[in-house]
């Protein structure tokens, strides 16, 4: 029970530190923010899991370590499991791991169907009459509506209205077409899916729901920094504000999404990036809050497993 106390304190100390703790410098890293993110929700997850799990350990079992399972597993376990207590944890232990997983596992899946046939519907609505223009590497739609987007999975592609075309600079233009290629190339996609997913499977939790806005802003700076980087930022910046209102279909990713005066003013006047010491911190820190519950509940149930594999009294294993 202790252990699965620590746990959920491990958890709901994340759920409150985390947010504050990413805020103050994710624009100037956004790369290492989207990680710090990811793995604060997976840290979040695990530790609940892992909680549940850690009530089907028996407490007696654990209590004075190794030697002591060794010596009377059996006496132990058969009379810990037995009593209505433990019965209980172990009730609620499955409930709780299970109930998470199986959630998670089933709004993956929904959602993974649900992103398919958009796209699939896109393709065979939206972009019906859309053709390939070989010199800029995109598919081109014909479109009163100024607007440019991508569209991950399987068949990767870029799409620009001729509205769009018609509106932008040949820079602009080069750094939409930028903006577009890196989420493509970086497959944000992926890390703004399972941010969607955490946040539909556990609605009542705050802080998958402020990682997926975050995550979703993050991967538009990532792609702004890409562009930048081929063009003037301030042609990129320009682009932003030509394009800004559309909204990229649902599936898709945009460059003018969530366009705004931060994002612009960012391009415009870029902060410093982080030192490579505090780089190092973010990492560490990161990397702890996902390892941090997996080392909280490794003694019980490695203590567990060690426990079964003790022979029983008169038990005939021939």
């Amino acid at each position: 029970m202790t252990t699965t106390v620590a746990l959920l304190t491990f958890a709901a100390a994340l759920v409150v530190l985390a947010p504050r703790a990413i805020g103050g410098w994710a624009d100037r890293s956004p790369r290492l923010a989207v990680a710090a993110w990811q793995a604060v929700s997976a840290g979040v997850l695990v530790s609940v899991v892992l909680a549940g799990l850690a009530l089907l350990v028996p407490a007696g079992a654990v209590a004075d370590g190794l030697a002591s399972i060794l010596d009377a597993c059996a006496a132990t376990i058969a009379a810990v499991y037995g009593s209505p207590g433990q019965l209980a944890a172990v009730l609620a232990g499955v409930l709780l791991s299970g109930g998470v997983l199986l959630r998670l596992g089933w709004v993956a899946v929904r959602t993974r169907l649900r992103d398919q046939r958009e796209r699939r519907r896109l393709r065979a609505t939206i972009l019906v009459g859309a053709r390939p223009e070989q010199s800029l590497g995109a598919v081109l739609l014909e479109s009163d509506h100024a607007a440019a987007f991508c569209l991950p999975g399987r068949l990767r592609t870029v799409v620009v209205t001729t509205a769009a075309l018609h509106a932008l600079s040949a820079d602009e233009l080069a750094a939409v077409l930028a903006h577009e290629r890196a989420h493509l190339r970086g497959r944000h996609h992926l890390a703004v899916g399972t941010a969607r997913i955490l946040d539909r499977a556990f609605p009542g939790v705050p802080l998958f729901s402020r990682s997926r806005a975050e995550i979703e802003r993050l991967v538009e700076l990532l792609a702004d920094d890409a562009a930048a980087r081929q063009v003037n930022r301030v042609e990129v910046a320009s682009a932003l504000v030509t394009l800004a209102g559309m909204r990229a279909p649902a599936p898709a990713l945009a460059a003018a999404q969530g366009a705004g005066v931060l994002r612009v003013g960012r391009l415009l006047r870029p902060a410093a990036p982080l030192g490579a010491a505090q780089r190092m911190v973010a990492a560490t820190a990161a990397v702890l809050v996902v390892a941090g519950p997996v080392a909280l509940a490794a003694w019980p149930l490695v203590s567990a497993v060690s426990s079964g594999l003790c022979v029983l009294p008169g038990a005939d294993w021939s």
